[in-house]
């Protein structure tokens, strides 16, 4: 019977074996959920599938569930964390779960979650709305209904409530639905919207040399004093990167994620630009992140743990400020994230 090696987040540097049921199959770098102690179930990451294990097969535990069926890691990703455990000597199932957003490590499926809208019904749409004027709100969210459908993430921001949707919902004037946002594709319309400076000769030469090794594996440093332009530099670099329809990784450091610099990029590129910050919520980074690795996003700017973000088309990686010291990981898995971005490429 197969055994699955499946490391789990926690501070021990080894795998734990678990017997697939017949029928059921996984690939490394998926996620499983496992029996782990007395009467508790865990989130592990298979890392390999064997038919041996140290241990007798009839003392190991079954796999409970299988979460995904491809890896929720790119191949360069996975590449990268299996050789960071054993570099940084670090235990593989935090150095794994280190790598993934919150919710994924929960279980959640590695899948854009359905967008969920109010809509008005055919009740809703025929019934007088003066028959609501005893309740204010309700007769102000179903005249907004009328309008169009509203998002529920939308409702906050209104001047009715949660509870006046309900409210309608029962009466039978209003109803949820989903959709499943569709995946729109950057490249068809891409172009650099925001205004060029002209490059100076040692920029353009700096930018030359730079995409002349575009297609094979290369490391520069730009080093000048501030102001010199070596933002300039890497922007249009940037530039002929997408206009191959590659995407692109920005690490900045931690006091360097300003709103200005992500405006910056926004101005400049007429393509969909992620932010991977601490003030995101565990949905938003989820979002991020799943944009990322289907190609949607063309760049995703973020400090350290940016680096194992997934890309489908990954075509280069700007460390800006690269002698940092907001790019060394000071507690629980200690790593230098921008001597990984080197291993990456």
């Amino acid at each position: 019977m197969p055994v699955a090696h499946v490391a789990l987040p926690v501070p021990l540097p080894r795998t734990f074996d678990y017997l697939l049921p017949e029928g059921m199959t996984v690939k490394a770098g998926c996620r499983v959920r496992v029996p782990f102690g007395k009467q508790q179930e865990r989130i592990g990451v298979v890392v390999s599938v064997s038919d041996v294990s140290e241990l007798p097969l009839n003392e190991l535990k079954a796999v409970v569930e299988v979460l995904d069926v491809e890896p929720v890691f790119t191949h360069s990703v996975w590449r990268l964390l299996l050789w960071a455990a054993d570099y940084y000597h670090h235990p593989i199932g935090d150095v794994l779960f280190h790598a993934l957003p919150i919710l994924l490590r929960q279980g959640r499926p590695a899948a854009n979650a359905p967008m969920w809208y109010w809509f008005a019904t055919e009740q809703g749409q025929a019934v007088d709305l003066n028959s609501l004027k005893r309740s204010p709100k309700q007769q102000q969210a179903l005249a907004a209904l009328r309008q169009g459908k509203i998002w529920r993430d939308q409702v906050a921001t209104l001047e009715f409530n949660d509870a006046a949707l309900q409210a309608l919902r029962k009466k039978g004037l209003c109803d949820l639905a989903s959709e499943t946002p569709e995946f729109s594709d950057w490249r068809t319309n891409y172009a650099v919207s925001g205004e060029r400076l002209r490059l100076n000769t040692e920029q353009a030469t700096a930018v030359g040399a730079i995409h002349s090794a575009a297609d094979t594996f290369s490391a520069w440093l730009l080093a000048g004093v501030t102001g010199s332009g070596k933002t300039e530099v890497y922007l249009s670099v940037l530039e002929n990167v997408l206009a191959q329809g590659k995407q692109a990784l920005v690490m900045v450091p931690e006091i360097g994620l300003t709103p200005q610099t992500i405006a910056r990029f926004r101005e400049r590129f007429n393509a969909p630009v992620e932010v991977l910050h601490s003030g995101l919520n565990d949905s938003e980074r989820l979002s991020a992140w799943l944009k990322a690795k289907n190609g949607e996003a063309a760049i995703v700017i973020g400090t350290r743990s940016a680096l194992f973000t997934p890309f489908k088309n990954l075509g280069v990686i700007v460390i800006d400020e690269e002698h940092d010291s907001s790019y060394k990981q000071q507690e629980g898995w200690r790593y230098h994230a921008r001597d990984l971005a080197v291993y990456r490429a």
